[in-house]
């Protein structure tokens, strides 16, 4: 909850650079319709998809919560963050990303 202010302003930043933020909800705790609901409270405009299956925590070797997952434009892993991130360190390695 705390790190959506940070995701939304950093896609406004980058989304006409050709960067995607794409949201996944692990399922779990909260339902599908919880999930929307989040997204609807909380203002976020980039893509949220629930993993319904795992697959894409077991795909990404997501091992805590909140992970972000940095890809580069040939959809290749760069960078696992595991923890929180503010908006200073969103965007410096969104930065690195691009380099």
């Amino acid at each position: 909850r705390e790190e959506i202010p940070y995701f939304e302003s950093a896609y406004q930043q980058y989304k006409n650079s050709g960067v995607e933020f794409i949201g996944v909800q692990s399922l779990g705790l909260d339902t599908i319709q919880e999930g929307q609901e989040f997204i609807n409270d909380y203002g976020v405009t980039y893509a949220v998809g629930a993993d319904a299956t795992g697959e894409i925590v077991t795909d990404y070797r997501i091992i805590g919560f909140p992970s972000t997952v940095f890809l580069d434009k040939n959809h290749h892993v760069v960078r696992h963050w595991t923890g929180g991130l503010d908006l200073e360190k969103l965007v410096s390695l969104v930065q690195a990303t691009l380099k």
